[in-house]
């Protein structure tokens, strides 16, 4: 090699060099895969699925350093269920639907716009030891509207939103969002939806408060006089031992409908590290519908043997009734209209983070 080749060489291993301290980018993502034996009134089934401990994903995530404290962000992130290979949210296409927004973090917090989490959906995964990514996690009872007619569902991601959050290391977390309806006539409000979380933190407490107001309709589908649902939440976690984390949540849902009342759900839950390696979880939670005899309870238990940092096996137990007819499922497992049944759903699983 001439040593014009040598110095041209030099030249672009420093370019190289330069353009990754100011910059990179990254794979991640979970792979995750369960057995399950799940059982509704009559009808029981045996599946291979994805989602047991957290939803599977892959995803890219990159920054670059702006100076001063600065840094330019963004993240594509896409659900996949691993037996099939396909996407999921809605699915089966593969599509960045998890995740897709473009940020500036600073010393003063985050801005962020895209698609993404809501404030309040990170508000109850704070609390929730079996994480509200988990088909087995009792809070998702939150997204029924069994009794509610008129009620739109919580929504745990919002499309065109903005967003607002405090730097990780304050006490005081605040997170609040603003999602572009995107509609222009008959009503602009159509598809908005509008969140905050306030909150503190401070080891070993987190005391939270959340809401969501979003509006009906779509571009697809606008309603000329839109309903507005209303969901708020109190949330709260408590690591009482170096061990071992007490958790809880209380949310209501309603909807601006004459004649839908207001819904309530409490949920508790506590997490015991038993060992470095050695995980228990359990959680149970109750929605329940104001002058209605329909009401639903799930309780979910959980354990994690964690063979490496990224990789998990576990097992988990569900179980969920309702009362008065109605007739609300939980784990992807179905249940007939107003038949009253339950679902039981007992899983073995791994995960692996990358």
């Amino acid at each position: 090699m001439t040593h014009k080749h040598w110095l041209a060489t030099l030249a672009l291993a420093a370019l190289g060099n330069t353009a990754s301290a100011q910059g990179s980018v990254e794979i991640f993502g979970i792979m995750d895969l369960h057995i399950n034996k799940a059982k509704s009134g009559p009808t029981s089934l045996t599946r291979m699925e994805d989602g047991g401990s957290a939803a599977s994903r892959i995803g890219f995530r990159g920054s670059e350093d702006l100076g001063g404290g600065m840094r330019a962000r963004f993240l594509l992130e896409a659900g996949v269920t691993p037996d099939t290979g396909m996407g999921t949210v809605p699915g089966p296409s593969l599509a960045f639907t998890r995740q897709s927004y473009l940020g500036l973090s600073a010393p003063w917090g985050h801005i962020e716009l895209g698609r993404m989490y809501t404030p309040m959906f990170g508000a109850l995964f704070r609390a929730d030891p079996m994480g509200m990514n988990s088909l087995f996690s009792p809070t998702n009872l939150g997204y029924a509207i069994d009794a509610q007619p008129g009620l739109r569902p919580f929504a745990p991601r919002a499309n065109n939103m903005l967003r607002y959050r405090s730097p990780e290391s304050q006490k005081l977390l605040l997170d609040f969002a603003y999602s572009f309806g995107e509609v222009a006539s008959p009503n602009s409000n159509n598809g908005r939806i509008v969140g905050g979380t306030v909150g503190w933190k401070q080891q070993p407490f987190f005391v939270g408060y959340s809401f969501q107001n979003a509006v009906e309709g779509s571009a697809a589908a606008p309603v000329a006089s839109p309903r507005t649902s209303r969901f708020q939440t109190l949330v709260a976690s408590w690591e009482s031992l170096p061990v071992l984390r007490i958790s809880g949540s209380y949310s209501t849902s309603s909807v601006n409908q004459p004649g839908t009342r207001d819904a309530h759900m409490t949920q508790l839950g506590a997490d015991w590290s038993m060992t470095p390696a050695d995980k228990l979880l359990f959680s149970i939670a109750r929605r329940k519908v104001d002058g209605s005899n329909r009401s639903q309870t799930a309780w979910s238990l959980g354990y994690d043997h964690y063979l490496s940092k990224r990789t998990t096996l576990y097992a988990r137990w569900l179980q969920s009734s309702n009362a008065g007819g109605s007739s609300v499922g939980i784990a992807n497992v179905p249940v007939v209209a107003n038949s009253g049944d339950g679902v039981r759903s007992i899983a073995i699983g791994a995960r692996h983070n990358f």
